[in-house]
């Protein structure tokens, strides 16, 4: 639901207990689900809605700081995360929940940037609408995200040693009724010519990061 309204929703008390694996298993009518981070298809399988072992990961992404479009706020690193004043957005469900505390854990900033976070969004979308629309100075997302803001948002790329990669991945629901072909796609979706069309959009190969 919340990635298919384009707006920056900010969330409430109930965005946090209410995440896509609950929708999906509200339905019951879906084979496959790909998941923007592998931890989400873990929480599936404890659920009971993904099957164990029918899961393949496609690629990953990797964190950036996303900003509005010419960076008005001149952020150029975590530190500037850190300024009195700066407004910063995270999500706090589903790909992209948690993922400041990871990035900013790395280089001891949580405390400070914590005092910052002025807008909790309930997923990509709405924390790619809160940024383009300037709401905030800059938020923690993926550097995919360069492709969705339709030249309304900006990228700052985090050194190597600050970055954080999820998996983008797929898995075979519970209630799928045709396996077979459920997992048939799973693997193709895992080919290099699959996965190029990832990676043409700024997702990760997982040969990247083994080289």
């Amino acid at each position: 639901r919340h990635c298919a309204n384009q707006e920056a929703e900010e969330a409430d008390a109930e965005a946090g207990a209410h995440d896509f694996l609950i929708e999906i298993a509200e339905y019951g009518i879906h084979d496959l689900s790909i998941s923007g981070a592998e931890y989400l298809l873990d929480d599936g399988e404890v659920r009971g809605i993904v099957l164990r072992g029918e899961r393949r990961l496609i690629a990953y992404r990797r964190s950036a700081i996303i900003v509005p479009a010419g960076n008005p706020a001149k952020i150029s690193s975590l530190a500037d995360l850190a300024r009195p004043g700066e407004r910063i957005g995270i999500s706090v469900i589903d790909c992209l929940k948690g993922l400041w505390e990871d990035v900013t854990g790395r280089t001891g900033l949580t405390g400070p940037i914590r005092e910052n976070i002025t807008f909790h969004a309930t997923g990509c979308v709405a924390i790619v609408e809160a940024v383009a629309e300037g709401l905030v100075d800059a938020a923690f997302g993926w550097t995919s995200f360069e492709h969705m803001g339709e030249g309304r948002l900006d990228i700052v790329e985090l050194p190597p040693e600050q970055q954080v990669y999820r998996g983008t991945g797929i898995g075979m629901l519970e209630f799928t009724t045709q396996p077979d072909r459920a997992r048939g796609f799973m693997d193709f979706l895992t080919t290099p010519a699959a996965r190029a069309c990832y990676q043409r959009y700024n997702w990760v190969l997982p040969e990247e990061l083994t080289a």
